[in-house]
């Protein structure tokens, strides 16, 4: 078994190991980034011009109003359990329905639960904040504390701490053993070229969407996001 100080060792940060995986994800994944982005962009557009797209959408707000954190746990359970879990499936990505494939569906989906939840009081907040209008001031001052604050300093670090928890067998001591001076550097860093690459797009629309049908359609992109996090994650 390797030791963490022999795994510290190994995991020494550099600028070229920090991007890498990331520059690598983003080469290998632009067709879907952009199908994501694309589609987004497409829903936000008829939304506003679609009065029965709008009419559709009333029963969905009314559901994310008045389910609260029950609704933000459902959704990010599906969207980053079940959803990735089916696309893996059907593109041939699972060898076996076994054990593990359903540990590793329901642990996504415990941390995607999380992750919402912390998303949800996000944007709730971004509406105080910064307002609910749709101007692209508004929009950009969002997005950049979206993406220059909330996700590399809680969002992001959550899911990583989980994972790595995960793979410390559930072990507090042994996390904390791994939490070590470059954690973030080794860890965290990894993630963000390609959160930054899929997400900034992405919020540009979520912002543009009134406050309760932000949080649904940031879990879409979660869907897709999700797939590509696990991958570094567990890497």
């Amino acid at each position: 078994m390797i030791q963490p100080e022999e795994r510290a060792q190994k995991e020494t940060f550099s600028i070229h190991a920090a991007t890498a995986p990331g520059i690598a994800a983003v080469k290998h994944n632009w067709a879907p980034f952009l199908l994501m982005q694309g589609l987004a962009a497409t829903l936000v557009f008829t939304y506003y011009r679609s009065t029965g797209l709008r009419e559709a959408t009333e029963s969905l707000q009314h559901l994310k109003e008045t389910g609260g954190v029950r609704f933000d746990l459902v959704s990010g359970s599906i969207s980053g359990g079940l959803l990735p879990s089916i696309a893996r499936a059907v593109t041939g990505k699972v060898k076996a329905f076994d054990r593990t494939f359903w540990l590793d569906t329901l642990f996504n989906a415990f941390v995607y639960a999380i992750v919402a939840i912390q998303v949800d009081f996000f944007y709730r907040y971004q509406g105080i904040w910064f307002g609910t209008d749709i101007h692209v001031l508004t929009l950009v001052k969002k997005t950049v504390v979206d993406m220059g604050l909330f996700s590399p300093f809680l969002c992001i670090p959550t899911a990583v701490i989980l994972f790595e928890w995960r793979k410390a067998g559930f072990s507090l001591k042994a996390l904390l053993s791994e939490m070590r001076a470059q954690f973030y550097l080794t860890k965290v860093v990894p993630t963000l070229i390609p959160c930054w690459a899929f997400w900034i797009p992405m919020l540009f629309c979520v912002y543009a969407m009134p406050p309760n049908l932000q949080l649904p359609l940031s879990q879409v992109g979660e869907a897709s996001w999700c797939l590509l996090f696990v991958f570094i994650a567990t890497a």
